[in-house]
Order: structure tokens, then C-alpha cells, then sequence
């Protein structure tokens, strides 16, 4: 038996033997307009919260929770009659569309551990269009105006937007979001195409045309994307050309959850592009001034604590053919270009010669 089954009661095979069923026990105390209505569905006391249509003629009640024949979900339409009335097991969102179409999420008994959720979209005679169960959480939807594509978003493991035809009943289109959790979508036009908006909060950030293709992006979303390329590029550049790759993509970075990865990747890159340059030039002005670099990102920009774990690796050996041996040392109160190395020679006179730069 489907949700439908279970919402409805068992269907005839056909609609011309579909019979005529009682109309709900419903009785709706409060206005429409108020931000929370109570009533009664079905002899069992409830609060329903309200969605309007975007042209105002239906209402779509709901609660999230209601009595033991589950979370009700009632159509008002412009007369403030009751349409038609069902329920589902438990409702996180709804939405109505301008003819009356409801969509709404269902995310199932609170005691159910298991990843699922059931999206259902309802016409206004009552009919049910969409039953479309997930293996994931699911939370918001959105219709658009005209009722015709419905959407949700799954959260973990899925991370996918989905676009139903309801028509058909089909998903036209399916939309990974990798480093989203189940967003918030809205319908809308951009630039004469229906779209849907992806939320950050109440902001829209990206929207996808019907065919799943990034339409228009926000700014903060093409900061974000140039960031991630940046770094990305990084990886595979040579060292030089990564270094001016990551000064941009620090320079980009808003907050330090993104500047921590770039200021490590920075002193990193800075590191090896010495020991290059040591091992082709030896002692040079260009060398000294990637070590100071490295260490400027390593004890300046990462937490102190940080800083000093990746200390170690600028107190080994200086790289030499002979048999001297160089010990650098940096005093944590030292300058950004203050530098000292103790050089200890294994000659027979064992003298110890300090030189600063």
C-alpha cells in the first residue's frame, strides 16, 4: 500500500469509479492571515501554521504533527471553504501554488532512525500527483506559480536538488550540492527563464534553468567559486606561478576557516620553492626571502600552537654537500626579517661563528 493508499484510502481502479468520500471534520477558529491557526481535524485539537498562494486565492494549512491519523494538511480556497483535507506522518514544509496545487514534505514517524523522506504534491480537486519516496532527509520544497514543476533537497548522503514535471509526475531534472545540505529553493525567472533558486538563508546564491545548468550565480557564490579554483589551480601549477595563484586566492579568502587552508598551502609552497633554490643558487637574497615568507605564514597567520609544529622543519640540517653542519633558529619574538643562524664548523679549531642577515 503507497502513501497515497494511506492518505486517501484505497483508490478505485479508474476515476470514473472513484467514490465520493465525506467531507472532513474540520473546524478552523482563527483567520487565515494569522501567523498560527487553531482548530480541529478530525475530533483531535491542532495548530496549523499557513501558506498563501502568490495571487492569494488558496490557503494551505498544515501541521506538523497532529492526531494518531496523522500530521493534517488542509486546502482553503478564496472563499474560506474547505477544498479537500488529508494527512501525511509528519510535515516539515508546504507550499500551495496558484491553482491550488500543494506541495509538502514529508519526513516521517520522529522514532524512525533510517535516511528517508516522501515528497507528495496534491492538485486541487484533491488528486495526488507526486508520491516520490528518498533514501535521505528531505525538509524544504517550492512550487512554482503556476503549479507546474515542484522541488526539494535531500541532505546527506544525497546532497541533491530535484525538479518534478507535475504532469507527469516525473523529475526532470536532478542537481548535485556537494557542499550543501538540503538548501532552500524558490521558483523564479531569470532573464525570461523559469528557474530555481537556491537559498543561502533568505538570499538566493545560484539558480538552475530546468536542465540542471547554473544560469546566474550571486556575488559572494563567484568569490567563493574563484577561491576554490584558485586553490585548485595551485595544485597542479609550478611552484612560482602557484605562489601568485594563492596570494590571490588568500587575498579572496573572508574569515579564518578560509584563510587557514591558503596561509598553510602558502608556507608550504614557500618551503619548497627554498629548498629549489637552494639546491640550484645556494645562499641568495631570493632563498631567505621564501624561508621568511614561510615563516611569516606559519607563525603569523596560522594559531600559535599551529605555527609551532611546522617550526621543527626550519631547525634541521641547511642542505650541504659538505661537512658543515647549519642549525637556522628563529626567537618567537623575533622580527618578520629577522633571521639568526648558528654555523658549527667540525674543523679541528671547533670555533663558532654567528652571522645575522
Amino acid at each position: 500500500m503507497g502513501i497515497f493508499d494511506k492518505i486517501f484510502g484505497k483508490r478505485p481502479s479508474s476515476k470514473s469509479e472513484k467514490a465520493a468520500e465525506p467531507s472532513p471534520d474540520i473546524v478552523i477558529e482563527d483567520s487565515l492571515s494569522s501567523e498560527f491557526i487553531s482548530g480541529n481535524f478530525r475530533g483531535s485539537r491542532v495548530m496549523f501554521q499557513s501558506v498563501e498562494s502568490p495571487n492569494g486565492e488558496w490557503h494551505c494549512l498544515y501541521a506538523s504533527s497532529g492526531s494518531d491519523d496523522g500530521a493534517p494538511i488542509v486546502l482553503v480556497n478564496s472563499s474560506s471553504q474547505v477544498a479537500h483535507a488529508f494527512s501525511v506522518t509528519r510535515v516539515e514544509d508546504a507550499a500551495v501554488a496558484n491553482n491550488g496545487t500543494i506541495v509538502v514534505t514529508d519526513i516521517g514517524d520522529a522514532t524512525d532512525q533510517d535516511l528517508r523522506g516522501t515528497l507528495v504534491v496534491v492538485d486541487s480537486n484533491g488528486e495526488p500527483i507526486v508520491e516520490h519516496e528518498f533514501d535521505a532527509n528531505i525538509w524544504r520544497c517550492a512550487i512554482t506559480d503556476n503549479g507546474r514543476y515542484a522541488s526539494t533537497a535531500t541532505h546527506n548522503p544525497d546532497r541533491t536538488v530535484y525538479i518534478f514535471d507535475t504532469d507527469t509526475g516525473e523529475v526532470v531534472t536532478e542537481y548535485e550540492t556537494p557542499n550543501l545540505n538540503g538548501p532552500p529553493q524558490k521558483f523564479g525567472s531569470h532573464e525570461g527563464e523559469e528557474v530555481l533558486y537556491l537559498l543561502d538563508g533568505d538570499s538566493r546564491y545560484r539558480a538552475i534553468n530546468l536542465d540542471g545548468e547554473t544560469v546566474w550565480r550571486s556575488e559572494e557564490l563567484v568569490r567563493k567559486d574563484r577561491y576554490e579554483e584558485l586553490r585548485a589551480s595551485g595544485e597542479e601549477a609550478d611552484l612560482e606561478e602557484a605562489l601568485e595563484l594563492l596570494d590571490e586566492a588568500y587575498e579572496l579568502a573572508n574569515g579564518e576557516y578560509e584563510k587557514k587552508p591558503v596561509a598553510r598551502e602558502l608556507a608550504e609552497t614557500h618551503w619548497k620553492l627554498a629548498k629549489e633554490i637552494w639546491k640550484e643558487e645556494g645562499d641568495t637574497d631570493e632563498w631567505w626571502a621564501n624561508l621568511n615568507q614561510a615563516k611569516m605564514y606559519y607563525m603569523e597567520i596560522l594559531p600559535w600552537h599551529d605555527g609551532k609544529k611546522a617550526l621543527p622543519r626550519f631547525s634541521g640540517n641547511k642542505p650541504s654537500t659538505t661537512s658543515r653542519r647549519v642549525t637556522k633558529t628563529w626567537p618567537l619574538n623575533s622580527s618578520r626579517t629577522s633571521l639568526r643562524w648558528r654555523t658549527n664548523t667540525t674543523s679541528s679549531s671547533s670555533q663558532t661563528t654567528t652571522r645575522r642577515r
